[in-house]
């Protein structure tokens, strides 16, 4: 049974606080119906934790991938957290958070991930929440 996808982009840049928009603004709406499987959830990923691996649900292979990391507790600083797609040997990619913000956000759509594995580069517990369709 197919699932139905829809994501939202916004992206505004400006070269000051006032928000002006002026070096760059974004915004982008996709739906689709075509997807088979798919579902978000939240994980925990223990500060100093190495090659974890993350479910993907009943997805086999993901075509949309959203990974969002907080601090479990939101008083401490958060970690760095570096995933690797189909192997624990696959090429690493760190999501990290901007300057003074507490989450992070990694979102793409792709093909051909069928595993996940995640190392936490810090010692602050992190919580992820995954959004995932595909096949």
């Amino acid at each position: 049974m197919p699932v139905r996808v829809r994501y939202e982009l916004r992206v505004a840049i400006s070269s000051t606080s006032s928000e002006e928009k002026d070096l760059g603004n974004i915004k982008r709406e996709l739906v689709t119906d075509r997807e088979g499987e798919g579902g978000a959830w939240k994980t925990l990923l223990a500060g100093g934790a190495t090659d974890v691996q993350i479910p993907l649900d009943s997805v086999a292979e993901v075509h949309l991938l959203g990974i969002i990391t907080a601090p479990k507790d939101p008083n401490q600083d958060p970690s760095n957290v570096l995933v690797r797609f189909n192997s624990i040997t696959g090429e690493q990619r760190t999501i990290a958070p901007l300057a003074d913000c507490k989450e992070a956000i990694m979102f793409f759509t792709t093909d051909g991930i069928t595993s996940l594995h995640a190392s936490n580069a810090g010692s602050t517990d992190m919580e992820l929440i995954l959004f995932v369709a595909g096949d």
